[in-house]
């Protein structure tokens, strides 16, 4: 039970920090637990490493602003923490098969 509300806490944080950085330390100190026990608990109860989970979390959240419209991918990416549009870009391509200009335009 207390490692489940552990991972949930490092969900929270994450949603609540999106845009921002998140660290292994972060999360480790939102668990209560060290960085390496939390980053295991959290791959084991969720399936994805935290790593892999913020980046379909961002993802997913561009797909929502853009089909939104009125905002430029450029706009998308920085505002979600991505550190480049090339990597931001390569990275929708390779989550939603398309390229968010295209997605956007549809």
């Amino acid at each position: 039970m207390e490692h489940w509300k552990a991972v949930q806490r490092m969900q929270d944080y994450i949603e609540a920090h999106l845009s921002e950085r998140i660290t292994p330390a972060d999360l480790a100190r939102v668990s209560l637990f060290s960085p390496w026990y939390a980053q295991r608990l959290f791959t084991e109860l969720v399936g994805l490493t935290p790593t892999d989970y913020i980046r379909k979390l961002r993802l997913s959240q561009s797909a929502e602003l853009l089909r939104e419209g009125n905002i430029r991918v450029t706009e998308v990416a920085f505002a979600l923490g991505f550190g480049s549009v090339d990597g931001y870009q390569r990275a929708f391509l390779r989550e939603f098969g398309t390229n968010p200009g295209e997605y956007a335009a549809h």
